[in-house]
């Protein structure tokens, strides 16, 4: 049975952050010392809310890379907001996990032009965090202040920002 002062640890999430929609692959890397050969098998992992602690995600484990001691998890969104990873292994244990968080949701950053015809057309650059790769991934509607309602925009083109 591992003891305080010989748990192994979680060192490194990347991404730290996932859109609370859609899947995300997430690769978790350990202590280079882990003592057991990764084998996506033996573990379990999942991500707990911080703030509402009952509401937790299993996390699906699709590889191991004993070499990098890597884990790489697909993700399959949750409520926004900061989540804390909790690893078992099947023979170790509970793995320490105390700075392994995941922040969950998509933000808009900016967005340019900040005024635009009132009969559409304008083209509009959207920046921030976490969008999705396709058209659907990405909604977005457009509302003025006061106004009842929103008209759908359509998307001409994606980048990962």
């Amino acid at each position: 049975m591992a003891t305080m002062a010989n748990t192994k640890a979680g060192i490194l999430i990347t991404p730290p952050s996932a859109n609370p929609t859609l899947k995300t692959k997430i690769n978790i890397t350990l202590e280079s010392d882990f003592p057991y050969t990764l084998d996506r098998a033996d573990f379990s992992i999942n991500a707990t809310n911080i703030s509402n602690p009952s509401y937790f995600r299993q996390m699906n484990v699709i590889g191991a890379d004993d070499s990098t001691k890597t884990l790489t998890v697909m993700f399959g969104g949750a409520w926004s907001g900061m989540y804390q990873i909790h690893i078992r292994h099947s023979a170790f244990g509970l793995l320490n996990t105390d700075g392994l968080k995941l922040t969950v949701g998509s933000n808009v950053t900016d967005y340019y032009p900040k005024t635009g015809s009132i009969y559409g057309g304008t083209l509009l650059t959207i920046t921030g965090t976490n969008f999705g790769s396709e058209f659907t991934d990405n909604p977005v509607s457009i509302s003025t202040l006061g106004a009842v309602g929103s008209i759908d925009c359509f998307l001409e083109s994606i980048s990962e920002t």
